[in-house]
């Protein structure tokens, strides 16, 4: 008996760049005033293990100072 081969049927449990890469979220550091966009994917695996309240953002530091950034707005690209 062929075994199939296991990836086939595998769920992958990320989304791909592609389906996700149409949305992205506007971040502004409150303290230098930094503002950065980032890829919805990568919002989505900074939240997986979370305990987020519905529309709560997971923190995203700010690469220029290393304050917590803030959320501004989502935008499709």
């Amino acid at each position: 008996m062929k075994e199939k081969n296991w990836q086939e049927n595998m769920d992958i449990p990320f989304h791909s760049p592609e389906e996700t890469d149409k949305e992205w979220y506007k971040f502004e550091c409150p303290k230098c005033g930094e503002e950065d966009e980032v890829p919805g994917y990568v919002i989505d695996e900074f939240a997986m293990g979370k305990d987020l309240k519905e529309g709560e953002m997971p923190g995203v530091a700010c690469p220029e100072c290393g304050a917590e950034m803030k959320f501004k707005y989502t935008f499709e690209r």
